[in-house]
This record gives C-alpha cells, sequence and structure tokens, in this order.
C-alpha cells in the first residue's frame, strides 16, 4: 500500500471518531448515571433573601430521571430531563416540580467537583412569576445520607 492511500485510511478513520455522537460529549444515559446520587442543597428562594438548605435525591426512573427535594418538612417529587442549551448544545439538568400550589423550573448546569462527583448550579423560577429567580446549589452527599429524615 502506497503513502498516499495509508494517508487517506487514517483520514478516514479520524473523521469516522470525530462524526460520532460520543466524540461530541456524554450520552444522555451516561449523565443520567452521573448525576444519580444523594445530594445536599442549598438555595434562595425567588425575589428574596431568603436562603434555605435541604436534601435532593436524583435517579433514573423509566425512561426519565425521578428528583425528590426535602426542605424543612416537605417532601416534593419531580422530574427531570438533560436538554441542550446555547448553540453549543451543552447538556443540562431541566427540573420541574409543584410545592402543592406553584409550580418551579429550574436549569442546573452540570460540573464536576475534585472527586468528580456530580455538582448543579443554577437558577430556578416559579412559573407564574419568571421575573423573579432563585438559584440553587447541588453537592453530592459522599456517605448517601437519606433524602427527608
Amino acid at each position: 500500500m502506497n503513502r498516499k492511500v495509508s494517508y487517506i485510511l487514517v483520514l478516514i478513520c479520524v473523521l469516522f471518531f470525530c462524526a460520532s455522537p460520543s466524540a461530541f460529549g456524554a450520552r444522555d444515559e451516561d449523565l443520567s448515571g452521573f448525576l444519580n446520587a444523594t445530594y445536599g442543597l442549598i438555595g434562595k428562594k425567588p425575589g428574596s433573601s431568603e436562603t434555605y438548605s435541604g436534601s435532593v435525591a436524583i435517579k433514573p426512573h423509566g425512561d426519565g430521571i425521578e428528583v425528590v427535594r426535602c426542605v424543612g418538612t416537605s417532601r416534593i417529587t419531580g422530574k427531570a430531563s438533560i436538554v441542550p442549551v446555547t448553540s453549543d448544545r451543552i447538556p443540562n439538568l431541566k427540573v420541574e416540580w409543584r410545592d402543592g400550589k406553584d409550580r418551579y423550573e429550574a436549569f442546573y448546569m452540570i460540573h464536576s467537583d475534585a472527586d468528580n462527583y456530580a455538582r448543579l448550579s443554577g437558577p430556578y423560577v416559579r412559573l407564574t412569576d419568571r421575573a423573579k429567580f432563585g438559584w440553587e446549589l447541588l453537592y453530592v452527599d459522599p456517605h448517601g445520607a437519606p433524602v427527608c429524615k
């Protein structure tokens, strides 16, 4: 085989790898597995300086992702999905929940900490008042503390 054909074969292999979906980032299944954990939660309520803390469990459930939020004495179950944002299509975790009277929506940026645990942070809004937003940070509790003690 001459040198020109060898270079063409190598180029085809490189282009094939770069065109595969895994070359551009993790798949939803990979991310939902990475996010599967119990988290500590720190947040600020929309339109307020009031802060709160709690815990959150995120786990794959059927074709989606289940989220159980515990703040104070409230236990709220919601649903989540991985959605691309910006023109770069960066995966974020979109979470929707209802606290009995209000509906909320959050978009968490997905990061990892120094120990390669997931760390999530981002704004959320009450759907009836999108002008005011809150902010939350979720960090993995490596000891797996129970959600809603």
